[in-house]
């Protein structure tokens, strides 16, 4: 067997031919993956058995596999089944078959002998991420799906976990890149944060403190995802705040169901190069157990295209040189200087990305009932990035610790997470500010909680508990600026819910979470209340209310930092909700008009500065035509006089109107947020089985949000109206008597001198008029889309004008309303072949800046082939209706897509499988938000080898 040893960036492999040294990262893993698979024991094991049913009836196609392997085959018409293995006795194998219980078993022997299997309700299966402890999927209050490690790679998760979600009706993946997927359900949509609640084995994988799941940088291989737990609709009531639209809990395999080694090698189009190692093990006795699992990925994302027309706009924002920012007095980034820069850029999007990950975990089970689970982790990547602050290149390291105990009726765990944000050499950074973005920070969390049975009060079952989790950041004054010093972020919640057995078809639960914080004296009670109805033992009826607590995440609460610079001209500012946004009595205009001091709102623009702007100008056009006038050439001398007078200059103002930056009105309103919103659902939903074959389901549920906070322009911007009429005015007003006057002392009756200067004052009225028309039009041709911008009192200080934008809630009493329906279908045309059809919709009716960005009518749906023996593929369609999108830095229409993905799969050895996938296969290419990269077709190879 060949022996290997690592140092930095060096493979060694000794005990083969010739001694290797591969410096190349790809190298080294397709190089350990071959040591595995060269150190395979050729040893063979066949076993053999019968599979029956209750009646003594032979099942045709049940199918037999390896725990904690992809190797298996499937019963013949006699029941008959044999299967060959390089394992050696003892190892477990799972049978099952469609509509019976499946069934453990410990092979000691290569003779099995007969095997029952046994009618089972699928709605026996049972799932823990719906009440916080276990139960069976047809008694839990929430529509929940669940999604096991094969339907995962039929929809193409193979590349990421995520995708397998793509199949279940109320979620929606906004594909933004190729590898980084924001995950909504039910109409809930942000670039940058989420209201859904992805888990890892209990522990959160949202960034801390931010509300924002890092898809392409996180801690789940896909090999070692067991199922994955959809739970939809407010889940604050057990889970706490801002867990508004449902739960995603990815749950690993255990190293006792499933020990054994497996590795995978990915590679396709972009250059897409994933690679893979999963192991676990147990001690005879299975008191201790013990998993480590890496993983590195790494590829060509989709970005922007230099040659399309819409994405060189955004592109030609983007700016070549990254810099450390100088910071101010106050504390927040000084954008008159230009800072310390670190490195040149090009500009356009850096394609190239990776990740990487690695794990243990150790297992202990001391005495019978008893777990204490111990794991910790690194997981790190790079690559292109969007959210509210625009366009930007992400990198960072994450390391993070968990331990879990579970005993009798007790659940505790407590975990630790720390990102470092990125560095000098590899930072997080704006590509329409060339600034550096650093983040680092940690979460801590603890937890426990208490599950106990109550007969005399209903057959009651109850749980307990309570959450404690502190966030902290660092972002050297770059992120949070002037919050740098107050920007922790504190939850903590006690928790409680029982279930009352009403009647042995009918449960009761009540719910209810109380949370505290640390940035606002509120607290917040979530109530739970549901009813379930179980006509039969292949049906399910659910009546349920929930209230959610919905604060500001920590990072729209503390944002201080600009977003865009126009050097010396104006900065898009972003300023967090922590306080509120005031203009005072009197708001100023900041002209974006070189020399021309801010002046009141209630004024406007003054007409000096245009009068001095273009004077010179109408001077000559005077000259020129006195030329060709003997007329006007006996009176330029006076007129130019009388011009060059100061006290010709007028002294009135041009009107203005205040907008946002598409053109809406919008006026200088002071706002406040509201710091925490509540979301109310009311819900009724079905779920049934029909001949053992037919899976369907559906659920109407009405919300009612109020007092949302929407990211949105909070300063508006002035634009100059009728300057051509006022500038003309005004100076005739001005001009006009003096040259009468002038004109008497000449010698001229006052009769001709009036006539003459109206004469004159009106020729100038016209030629300010056109001059006036003529600057507004310089200044369009300078670039300017508007003329300036009236900052918030909040705003910092500086040369350039700051244009803010934040979060706001419009109106604290207002409530908006939104139905939603999901209908969902799975059909077993044979025990290989299913079918399925899944429907939402959505009404997006109403809604603040940033909430609508969800299709209202989308359908998904598919046919897949699962056998233990050589075939396996899937196919299926996917439609979304375009919409229009409101996101502050992405607004626009969404075009209609249809998409349509293809998976299959060959095992050539119980040990060895390919699989081929195409996601998007016809290349429609669609963008998840204007102003995001148009994603196409994935088409990739997958080997998957157990041992």
């Amino acid at each position: 067997m060949p022996l290997f040893f690592i140092k930095p960036d060096v493979f060694f492999i000794i005990g083969v031919p010739k001694f290797y040294i591969m410096h190349n990262t790809k190298c080294f893993y397709i190089g350990l993956l071959c040591l595995f698979f060269t150190s395979n024991v050729f040893s063979q094991t066949t076993i053999q058995g019968k599979i029956l049913d209750e009646q003594g009836e032979s099942l045709l196609g049940a199918n037999v596999i390896i725990n904690g392997t992809s190797q298996g085959t499937v019963s013949d018409q006699n029941g008959n089944f044999n299967l060959t293995t390089s394992k050696d006795i003892p190892f477990e194998i799972e049978v099952s078959f469609i509509g019976f219980g499946s069934q453990n078993i410990t092979v000691n022997a290569e003779q099995l002998g007969t095997i029952t299997l046994v009618v089972e309700n699928s709605f026996d299966e049972v799932i823990i991420s719906a009440s916080r402890r276990a139960e069976k999927l047809q008694e839990a209050p929430s529509a929940v799906s669940v999604i096991t490690a094969k339907q995962v790679t039929e929809s193409g998760g193979s590349l990421s976990p995520l995708r397998a979600l793509i199949n279940t009706p109320g979620v929606e993946l906004q594909q933004q890149t190729g590898q980084r997927v924001n995950i909504a359900l039910r109409g809930s949509n942000g670039v940058f944060s989420t209201s859904v609640f992805p888990m890892l084995d209990y522990r959160s994988l949202i960034s801390p403190g931010l509300e924002f799941f890092d898809s392409q940088n996180s801690p789940i291989n896909q090999i070692d995802v067991e199922r994955v737990e959809v739970v939809l609709g407010p889940s604050s009531a057990l889970y706490g705040p801002d867990v508004t639209s449902g739960v995603v809990h990815f749950i690993s395999k255990d190293p006792f169901k499933h020990p054994g080694t497996t590795a995978e090698l990915i590679y396709g189009e972009r250059n897409t190069f994933k690679v893979a190692l999963r192991h676990g093990g147990h001690n005879t006795n299975e008191t201790f157990g013990y998993k480590i699992n890496a993983r590195y990925g790494s590829g060509n994302d989709f970005t922007l295209d230099p040659d399309d027309t819409d994405d060189q706009a955004i592109l030609s924002n983007f700016r070549t040189a990254i810099n450390r920012a100088s910071i101010s007095n106050a504390g927040n980034v000084n954008t008159d200087e230009s800072g310390t820069k670190l490195f040149d850029t090009t500009q356009t999007q850096i394609p190239g990305y990776w990740s990487a990950a690695a794990n243990a975990s150790l297992y202990f089970r001391p005495k019978n009932g008893m777990e204490v689970v111990t794991a910790g982790g690194w997981n790190a990547g790079k690559a292109i990035f969007y959210n509210d602050l625009g366009e930007g290149q992400a990198y960072g390291n994450e390391y993070w610790g968990q331990a879990r105990f579970k005993y009798k009726g007790w659940f505790a765990q407590t975990y630790y997470i720390k990102n470092d944000g990125g560095n000098d050499s590899n930072p997080n950074y704006l590509n329409r500010t060339g600034l550096i973005v650093p983040l680092e920070r940690s979460h801590y969390e603890t937890q426990i909680q208490y599950n106990f049975n109550a007969p005399t009060i209903l057959n009651s079952e109850w749980t307990v508990g309570l959450d404690y989790r502190d966030a902290k950041a660092d972002t050297e004054n770059h992120v949070y600026g002037r919050n740098e010093d107050n920007d922790d972020y504190t939850l903590y919640g006690l928790y409680a819910q029982a279930k009352f057995k009403l009647e042995p078809k009918l449960d009761l639960f009540l719910a209810g979470r109380y949370d505290g914080y640390n940035f606002t004296s509120e607290k917040t009670f979530s109530p739970r209340a549901a009813l379930v109805f179980k006509p039969s033992e292949y049906q399910n009826l659910r009546f349920s209310f929930n209230q959610a607590a919905n604060p500001l995440p920590a990072s729209d609460l503390y944002f201080d930092l600009p977003i865009q610079t126009v050097p010396g001209v104006f900065d898009v500012w972003i300023t967090g909700a922590v306080n509120p946004y005031t203009f005072g009595s009197n708001p100023q205009i900041d002209w974006l008009v070189p020399g021309i001091p801010n002046t009141p709102l209630a004024a406007g623009f003054p007409l000096a500065a245009a009068y001095a702007a273009v004077t010179g100008a109408v001077l000559e056009g005077l000259t020129a035509a006195a030329a060709q006038d003997p007329s006007l050439a006996q009176l330029l001398p006076i007129v130019s006089g009388v011009l060059q007078n100061p006290a010709s200059i007028p002294t009135g103002f041009s009107p203005v109107v205040t907008t946002d930056t598409n053109g809406q009105p919008l006026v200088t309103e002071d706002g406040n947020v509201n710091l925490i919103s509540t979301l109310k659902s009311f819900e009724f939903g079905y779920k049934g089985v029909f001949n053992k074959r037919l899976s369907v389901g559906f659920d109407l549920y009405y919300l009612e949000q109020k007092g949302n906070a929407g990211f949105q322009q909070i300063s508006p911007v002035a634009t100059i109206v009728g300057l051509e009429g006022a500038l003309g005015q005004g100076v005739q007003t001005t001009t006009q008597p003096q040259i009468e006057a002038l004109l008497i002392g000449a010698g001229l009756d006052a009769a001709t001198a009036a006539a003459t200067a109206n004469a004159v004052g009106q020729q100038l009225n016209g030629a300010y008029a056109q001059a006036g028309a003529g600057f507004l039009q310089a200044l369009t041709n300078a670039g300017l889309p508007f003329h300036g911008v009236i900052p918030t009192e909040q705003a910092p200080g500086g040369d350039a004008a700051k244009l803010i934008f934040g979060y706001i809630t419009q109106d604290p009493n207002r409530v908006s309303t939104n139905w939603g329906f999901e209908l969902n279908s799975k059909y077993f045309l044979t025990e290989h072949l299913t079918s399925f059809v899944n429907y939402s919709w959505f009404s997006r009716s109403e809604g603040q800046p940033g909430d609508l960005n969800f299709p209202q009518n989308k359908v998904r749906s598919g046919v897949s082939y699962q056998s233990e023996e050589r075939i396996s593929g899937s196919f299926s369609y996917q439609w979304d209706q375009g919409y229009t999108s409101n996101v502050a830095n992405f607004p626009g229409e969404i075009d209609a897509k249809s998409l349509f993905d293809l998976t299959l799969g060959f095992k050539f050895t119980p040990e060895l499988k390919l699989e081929l996938a195409a996601t998007n296969i016809f290349n429609n290419e669609f963008r998840a938000l204007p102003g995001l990269p148009k994603i196409g077709r994935t088409a990739t190879a997958r080997i998957l080898f157990d041992f």
